[in-house]
């Protein structure tokens, strides 16, 4: 009986740690980011060289249009390129899932786990089709930025086929999880309130940082107040505690729960021994 309680345990063991490599760098620590509160435009003819014509989305994703053709990363492409196997398919590092490569699916990056995701072109008709202004104005989309990992929200609301111009809105990062500890030293005290008052009224970028507690971009009251109301707080790994505001715990990835499944299932196989 002992012996088969191993073996059965050792088979479920190797099932979770098959499922953690699955989940891993696909279903774990990736970002959602949700709603159309970004908009970008590109105007006719505008040199799409110049930073002010390009969307940074990410450091690995940077989305752009020449005078025609399509999107492309110029962050790590020069133009634009037609899907395989012709070309790369354009814009690189990215892919798309729309209403018309998934049929009955919610278009949504929170739905993003039951969504088919291809190129660009693809996901809007295939290569080719005339009708591609029309599929780009008339389907939202989710587009998977695959170095980082990050599904978000967006929909086009101009595409000029002559002159290049095109505008979309698109779900924009959400604002960092932040602390109070403006000062960085792992407690939430009197020393923060002076960062606070020092920078009053300043622009904080990225948004989080310094005493942007409320993560709006400008030092305000708002900062205030939201250190206020952590005061005294001591955050986890600081030398001086263990304490962690109830906000800032993460609810536990489904690899964390694989990972702790599997250790736990070795130790009753241990115990069984």
């Amino acid at each position: 009986m002992l012996r088969f309680l191993r073996h059965f345990l050792a088979i479920v063991s190797f099932t979770l740690l098959v499922s953690l490599f699955a989940f891993d760098g696909f279903a774990c620590g990736q970002s959602v980011w949700s709603g159309f509160s970004y908009s970008f435009e590109k105007f006719d003819f505008a040199n799409p060289a110049l930073p002010a014509n390009q969307d940074r989305i990410t450091d690995n994703v940077w989305l752009t249009r020449g005078n025609s053709g399509g999107l492309y990363n110029i962050q790590s492409e020069s133009g634009y390129s037609v899907p395989p196997p012709v070309g790369q398919g354009s814009p690189v590092g990215t892919q798309w899932a729309t209403a018309l490569n998934n049929p009955t699916k919610t278009i949504a990056a929170t739905n993003w786990t039951n969504l088919t995701f291809t190129d660009w072109v693809s996901a809007y008709g295939g290569q080719g089709t005339m009708n591609l202004p029309n599929q780009l104005l008339a389907n939202n989309a989710v587009v998977y930025l695959v170095a980082d990992n990050t599904y978000l929200d967006l929909r086009f609301t101009t595409w000029h086929g002559a002159g290049g111009g095109f505008a979309y809105e698109r779900a924009a990062a959400p604002p960092p999880l932040t602390t109070g500890d403006y000062n960085l030293n792992g407690v939430i005290d009197a020393a923060d309130y002076v960062v606070w008052r020092n920078t009053l009224t300043q622009t904080a970028s990225p948004l989080g940082s310094g005493a942007d507690g409320n993560a709006n971009g400008t030092i305000d009251s708002g900062d205030f107040d939201f250190w206020r109301a952590r005061f005294g707080n001591v955050l986890a790994g600081s030398a001086t505690g263990t304490f962690l505001a109830a906000e800032s715990v993460p609810e536990p990835t489904m690899c964390a729960l694989l990972l702790s499944a599997v250790v736990a299932l070795n130790a009753v196989a241990r115990i069984s021994r």
